[in-house]
């Protein structure tokens, strides 16, 4: 039997009939979650997250519930781990507040978790399928790699710590290279410091020639060690060439602490991919192990342009009100077997575009 084609298809359906049987052969299993979750999780975690308010109520027991806003802690805090490492990859949706209209917004993702592996066997194999999950929704993309680990470093070498490590941070990942230096300066840092952060602000690029800059800002040895890892992260996927180097790239600096990765899609002009290394997290809730995943932003995918054939079915089949329905109905799966799209009529819809046409007479088909 032929397998069954994926027409007039939305980019979001097609990403999650391909993606599911890609994460499946890597042993993730699908992970399903309820709506709801405890508030305190939350709350006490809400540097992690990225939004606002979290949509809250109270439940008829008394307990302060909140429509998720994120899938990871989630699956972090109840993943069950005494069978080995957990795989998990989902499919669900987030409630998060919009930044730009001011109201709550329902959010689709598919992402995937790998929770309690070898970290830098985990790396590698969460960035490759980061790759391929891009590969498999667009055939142009750009997927962006980072390190949290090379921009701690660097802040400690210049002994920029508190409020300051975090605007410089947050002027960093806008890409502002005049609120990294205000900010620098503000907080004490000498010139030659300063030149240090504002050439890290403009360090991004091919994998490669990128990486060879970023080593002439080495500082200490923590610097020196991210960019070895993340190079053989990166080696051990493949072709670092398909790869963007970009330290601007970076997340809340208490929970991640390794690789970072965005990606992005022609067409689309905000990152539909997201995700990372966060053994942090995983220690604040009481468990020391690697941790490392990303999520896909379904509903991204729209602005891409729907994959239609020009047909509606291959083969319109025509019937009389007469016809005898377990006859006709074999007819139909002798066609459908064949991998072929099938539609019973009476008559000829004046608007269906159809392939081959057959009339049903007792016995079987005739083309018409």
């Amino acid at each position: 039997m032929k397998t069954w084609n994926e027409p007039n298809l939305s980019a979001a359906e097609r990403a999650t009939l391909r993606l599911r049987g890609l994460y499946e052969q890597f042993g993730y299993k699908k992970y399903h979650l309820g709506q709801f979750e405890e508030y305190g999780l939350y709350l006490q975690f809400k540097s992690f997250l990225t939004g606002g308010r979290i949509l809250s109520f109270t439940d008829l027991d008394g307990r302060l519930l909140a429509l998720k806003p994120d899938v990871t802690l989630s699956i972090a805090k109840n993943a069950r781990l005494d069978g080995g490492a957990e795989k998990a990859y989902y499919i669900e949706n987030v409630y998060r507040e919009s930044v730009s209209s001011g109201t709550m917004k329902e959010i689709s993702q598919m992402g995937l978790e790998y929770l309690g592996g070898s970290g830098s066997y985990a790396q590698a194999e969460v960035l490759g399928l980061a790759r391929e999950t891009l590969a498999a929704v667009g055939p142009e993309h750009v997927l962006e790699v980072s390190h949290m680990g090379f921009v701690v470093g660097l802040f400690d070498a210049l002994g920029l710590n508190g409020d300051a490590r975090a605007e410089v941070l947050k002027c960093l990942s806008a890409k502002s290279a005049h609120g990294v230096e205000a900010a620098a300066r503000k907080a004490g840092i000498g010139p030659a410091g300063v030149g240090v952060l504002h050439d890290l602000c403009t360090l991004s690029g091919s994998f490669d020639e990128t990486l060879a800059k970023a080593r002439g800002l080495c500082l200490n040895g923590r610097m020196t060690a991210a960019l070895d890892e993340l190079s053989d992260t990166v080696r051990a996927v493949g072709d670092p060439k398909s790869l963007r180097l970009d330290f601007t790239l970076q997340g809340d600096m208490e929970y991640y602490d390794g690789l970072m990765m965005a990606g992005y899609l022609d067409g689309v002009p905000n990152a539909v991919l997201s995700g990372g290394r966060y053994d942090g997290l995983m220690k604040k809730l009481g468990r020391e192990m690697c941790a490392v995943g990303f999520a896909l932003y379904l509903d991204d995918l729209k602005r891409l342009p729907r994959e239609r054939t020009p047909l509606d079915v291959d083969a319109l089949v025509l019937a009389g009100p007469d016809a005898g329905a377990a006859d006709l109905l074999a007819a139909v799966r002798a066609l459908t077997a064949q991998g072929l799209r099938v539609r019973v009529e009476a008559e000829r819809p004046a608007k269906l575009r159809f392939g081959k046409c057959y009339r049903y007479r007792e016995g079987g088909l005739e083309e018409c």
